[in-house]
């Protein structure tokens, strides 16, 4: 008997020490069922100050609690420079660290490391299916094929110039290749089946974004170019689009005006309503409505924004401030009124929704 008793004293002890360690914890028949760390809230990349390795990640509670540098605070070494997106796929989060030339993958429950996939100049990733990922990387003008059973690249598939935003619909996948530091204006679709090239569109000039809507029509936003001469004058402009393509055919676009440069093109989880900045050097949030002839000439958000997010019936924007202290995200109902802001990190760049 005493034996027992003990056995449960310890039982009891260890429960104690594990609700007190975790967050909203569940009683379900009598038994404590403990969910991870990172299930109620929402991810802010924040890239850091370039070549000092501060990138880091925030996670913001529903309630509005921050906690910065989650990934340092439970592992023994920083992400590095440049942290540029994050993607949550399956049980694992991959946060694609630019200028430290890999990806970092964590458990999301945790975020604690499970292994360093090493890649070039990677931007963004998406999920293909259970088994397989594409990653954009600036640094081989392709795509990293990702297997997420082994945390590895299997192969790599030629795009054009600075692959950038890129989502996947329908079988396949639309890489945006936006130049880098030059200029592109096309978009490589790639049969995710085979991991060939199917076609390359024609959009406009330096696509940076894109997304799928509640139709499986794919949205392109490309940001229009600016050649300057040796004083920094503007020598010409092209404009920037929003184009949509159906059945890997362009059928529509909707240009703005020469001068403003759209970008960070995101959606709502209903898929029905776009999101996106645009103007000169300073821009604003518009809301197009997928079903809509014209593009907005009314702002949703007077606020320009380092990076967009849209999540839950909610509109993000970050705010990088001066580029060397922390920065701010901003939350905003669908109809463009200011919940809250947090304080988040050095240079936030974007989201990532669990």
């Amino acid at each position: 008997m005493k034996m027992k008793l003990r056995k449960l004293g310890i039982l009891a002890m260890a429960i104690t020490v594990m609700a007190s360690c975790k967050k909203d914890q569940v009683i379900d028949n009598g038994e404590v069922i403990v969910p991870g760390n990172y299930e109620n809230g929402y991810f802010v990349t924040n890239e850091g100050n370039f070549g000092t390795g501060n990138g880091s990640i925030s996670f913001v509670t529903d309630e509005g609690t921050v906690e910065n540098g989650v990934f340092e605070s439970v592992n023994s070494f920083v992400l590095g420079d440049v942290v540029q997106s994050m993607s949550i796929i399956n049980e694992n989060a991959y946060v694609l660290v630019n200028g430290s030339s890999k990806i970092e993958v964590t458990s999301i429950a945790d975020m604690k490391s499970i292994a360093t996939i090493d890649v070039s100049s990677p931007r963004f990733m998406s999920k293909v299916s259970d088994a397989k990922a594409y990653v954009t990387d600036w640094g081989i003008n392709g795509v990293q094929v990702i297997d997420l059973a082994t945390n590895t690249v299997s192969t790599t598939i030629a795009c054009g110039a600075g692959p950038e935003g890129i989502t996947v619909s329908n079988g396949f996948a639309y890489v945006c290749n936006v130049g880098a530091w030059g200029l592109d204006s096309t978009v490589t679709i790639i049969n995710t089946t085979t991991d060939a090239v199917e076609t390359t569109l024609t959009v406009g000039d330096k696509p940076n974004s894109a997304v799928v809507d509640a139709n499986g029509a794919v949205w392109v936003l490309t940001g229009g170019y600016t050649e300057y001469d040796a004083a920094w004058n503007i020598v010409s402009e092209t404009a920037g689009n929003l184009v949509k393509i159906v059945d890997n055919t362009i059928e529509n676009t909707y240009a703005f005006p020469v001068g403003n440069h759209p970008e960070d093109l995101v959606i709502n989880d209903s898929g029905t309503t776009l999101y996106y900045s645009d103007g000169l050097w300073s821009k604003a949030v518009y809301a197009f409505d997928i079903s809509g002839t014209e593009l907005p000439t009314t702002a949703l958000i007077n606020k320009s924004f380092y990076g967009l997010g849209a999540h839950d019936g909610y509109v993000y924007g970050t705010d990088a401030v001066d580029f060397t202290q922390s920065g701010w995200s901003f939350k905003y109902s669908a109809n463009g009124i200011i919940v809250d802001s947090v304080q988040v990190g050095i240079i936030p760049e974007g989201y990532c929704f669990n």
